[in-house]
């Protein structure tokens, strides 16, 4: 009976905190799908400011943030919108390693 009652209880948190997992807040979500939409409409300073109001960058949303399972930059590619997804992708930047030893 005792296990019964663990095995019982262990699953019942286990739901829970997986249901819990999946609920957003309200302001995070609306955020995302704000930025999803502007990544997609190819107006770059739609988006530009749409980042702003939310105070966040655009090398943080770049990295980050994921529209309809993709990264935001594919989504956005994949939506047309060819100068939003160009603006996220120089966020990023380059990186160069160049090995110093070999220069000598």
């Amino acid at each position: 009976m005792k296990t019964l009652i663990l095995t019982c209880t262990a699953t019942l948190l286990t739901l829970s905190s997986a249901h819990a997992a999946n609920n957003l807040d309200p302001y995070v979500e609306s955020a995302l799908q704000e930025i999803c939409k502007s990544a997609s409409s190819d107006n770059v300073l739609r988006m530009d400011r749409t980042i702003k109001q939310y105070q966040l960058d655009h090398q943080t949303v770049a990295l980050n943030v994921v529209c309809n399972d993709q990264d935001i930059i594919s989504f956005a590619y994949d939506s047309g919108a060819r100068k939003t997804a160009n603006r996220l992708q120089r966020s990023i930047g380059d990186t160069e390693i160049t090995d110093l030893a070999m220069l000598k």
